[in-house]
């Protein structure tokens, strides 16, 4: 399933399109994809790969009763329960699409011929193998896959990390020489800032794979990290477009040969770590890359510190030299040299910082780069799915470990 760029005709290729959580933000949207999907199918006539993620607040509420249960489960367990999500996904848009007249084959990370190694609960990827998805196509057409998993060498499902799905599309792009993987997400492309926090940022029409990398590195949430690599490597174009879409062509945010450009990014996920020494930050640094957790290291006048993925487990012992400082926030000027400007600012300041440190990035907004992003509906608050509590019901139950009643 290979084509040519002067080939006449539909594109032979597959369409791999990845559906992020917000656009399962209600439960029709699953119907909502459903008929987008069948648009493109009827429109491009070709085969197609539909990656979707869990739906929004899921991940996380699974997180939580995890949490209330034991502090540090085996990695193997916690992957089995933190992929269950993108499982739901899988099943109720194969439905949908099912019902919307559009037959499709429903895989579980078996089916998506990626393999990972490392912890179970936050595995490395290292291979995607187009066999197993063009087997699955030569079966039915359309092929509904969880994103952000995949198998290990035992056969076990393994997570890819939090936010992952961009990395699987990605790769099964670049495996099945898609040349271009569309990225459907709650913004409107990749931005100069989060457009939750700052109204004035910009949405890039293009930019180069290492400009969104280097976003990407220094914690916007922008397009996974290791998704622009496997894009790069495969030569694949990812397109960022909202979701819901309905314009005919144009919009989002094309990764590939573009331009650099320059970002504000606000850790407000993360926690800041404050340590003694150099060395001892980055002791802490590579314990935390070995788990495949990524940090970002910095110096200031008045410390030496360490930004951590919030919630990260298994991270303790790695991080018992440093003291934890819940009232700090980090604040990233990305410049399109790749630069990077750090600020400490208390929390409660960070999305004032956030704009400030934007708006001396782009004084002139006339001349920004790419239009406004449009402020995000019905308020600047990520949505998170009424339905997201599915599996456990509308709240967390503590349940005492140490056997009181």
């Amino acid at each position: 399933m290979t084509g040519t760029a002067g080939q006449a005709g539909p594109d032979p290729r597959p369409l791999v399109m990845k559906f992020g959580g917000s656009a399962f933000a209600e439960l029709d949207g699953y119907t909502r994809v459903a008929r987008y999907t069948a648009r493109r199918i009827a429109d491009e006539k070709r085969p197609v790969v539909v990656v979707v993620s869990a739906m929004s607040g899921t991940t996380g509420r699974l997180q939580q009763t995890l949490d209330v249960l034991a502090d540090d489960p085996p990695a193997q367990v916690a992957a089995m329960l933190l992929t269950s999500g993108e499982t739901v996904s899988v099943a109720l848009l194969a439905a949908a699409l099912d019902a919307a007249g559009v037959p499709a084959l429903a895989l579980s990370a078996a089916g998506t011929g990626l393999l990972g190694e490392g912890p179970a609960d936050r595995a490395r990827l290292i291979r995607a193998d187009p066999a197993v998805l063009l087997s699955g196509l030569e079966d039915c057409p359309v092929l509904v896959v969880p994103g952000g998993q995949a198998v290990d060498s035992a056969g076990g499902t393994v997570m890819l990390g939090r936010n992952s799905s961009d990395l699987s599309a990605a790769a099964m792009a670049a495996a099945l020489g898609a040349g271009t993987c569309v990225l459907f997400s709650d913004v409107p492309g990749v931005c100069t800032a989060d457009p939750y926090l700052v109204p004035a940022a910009r949405t890039l029409p293009e930019i180069s794979y290492e400009g969104v990398r280097r976003m990407s590195r220094h914690g916007a949430k922008v397009v996974h990290e290791s998704a622009v690599d496997w894009a790069e490597r495969g030569d694949v174009r990812l397109h960022c477009r909202p979701f819901p879409w309905t314009g005919s062509g144009g919009g989002g945010t094309v990764v590939g040969q573009g331009p650099e450009a320059a970002a504000v990014v606000a850790h407000k996920g993360s926690d800041v770590w404050r340590f003694r020494s150099g060395p001892e930050r980055r002791a802490a640094a590579r314990g935390l890359l070995a788990e495949g957790l990524r940090t970002t290291e910095f110096d200031s006048a008045s410390g030496t510190y360490l930004v951590v993925p919030a919630g990260a487990r298994g991270t303790a012992h790695h991080l018992s030299a440093g003291r934890r400082h819940d009232d700090l926030c980090l604040i990233t000027t990305v410049r399109a040299d790749g630069r990077a400007e750090h600020v400490l600012v208390s929390r409660a300041d960070a999305d004032a910082e956030a704009r400030r440190c934007h708006a001396r990035l782009y004084p002139d907004p006339v001349n920004a780069p790419g239009p406004a992003a449009p402020a995000p509906a019905p308020a600047p608050v990520k949505a998170r799915s009424a339905h997201s509590d599915v599996l456990f019901g509308s709240r967390a139950v503590p349940v005492p470990r140490d056997g009181a009643h």
